[in-house]
């Protein structure tokens, strides 16, 4: 990143604390503490029920990449990845926060070290989504296509034979691939949409700039040129 773009980033914070919406978070950690509660206290023995906890959290950061002043700013050069980037480098850690806090009332002993990788797939493919989301129906009600759509993955994937189950909540083996691998691949393919689905809509590509320049602009040989007429 270049000096510039440091100086726009440091720039766009204090707008940006400004207008994220900050309730979302609160909110779901106010829900994961109570899915914690009710699993710790229920019958037969306590378990702390993370990965619904993890479902919570991530279903308020959809809403962390709504940006309702993006009709006003979406004329500057600031570009939208950078924008964005500043929104999730500001909300990001009041809910990592929560989610901190929500591990240490559960107990860290009953955190499988699988939970990080799947918190981490199931962050990214919410962004990922959230972005598709701003693509479709505007930056400005990301979250409201992020949050059900999350939803629908995760009920689609519920509904897979747990052999091929691409998204699962509980991990559907011990091996490193049924622990690590599925929530892995998420991760890098969410983050990759995510890139994708940020560029700036008037951006051209530049391979596709490319490749239109050469069927507009055909190269012709000098010797395929016609000669002068003297």
């Amino acid at each position: 990143m270049t000096r510039a773009r440091w100086i726009q980033a440091r720039l766009l914070v204090r707008p940006v604390v400004r207008t994220i919406r900050w309730l979302p978070i609160p909110a779901s950690g106010a829900i994961g503490t109570f899915i914690v509660y009710a699993g710790l206290h229920e019958r037969g023995g306590g378990n702390p029920h993370l990965p619904y906890v993890a479902v919570a959290l991530c279903l308020s950061i959809a809403f962390l990449v709504d940006d309702p002043t993006a009709e006003t700013v979406g004329g500057t050069p600031t570009p939208l990845l950078l924008r964005r980037g500043v929104q999730i480098v500001v909300g990001l850690p009041a809910l990592l926060a929560i989610w901190g806090a929500i591990l240490a009332y559960a107990g860290f002993g009953e955190l499988h070290a699988a939970m990080w990788m799947e918190f981490a797939g199931m962050l990214a493919l919410t962004l990922a989504l959230a972005a598709i989301g701003a693509r479709i129906i505007g930056s400005e009600r990301a979250g409201m296509f992020a949050a059900p759509a999350l939803m629908l993955v995760l009920v689609v994937s519920a509904f897979v034979p747990a052999r091929w189950r691409p998204l699962p909540l509980d991990p559907v083996g011990t091996g490193w691939f049924d622990l690590y691998g599925r929530w892995a691949i998420a991760f890098v393919v969410s983050s990759a949409v995510f890139l994708i689905a940020g560029r700036d809509p008037a951006r051209a590509n530049p391979i596709r700039r490319k490749a239109l320049g050469v069927l507009r602009h055909p190269v012709v040989s000098p010797s395929a040129a016609p000669q002068a007429v003297r």
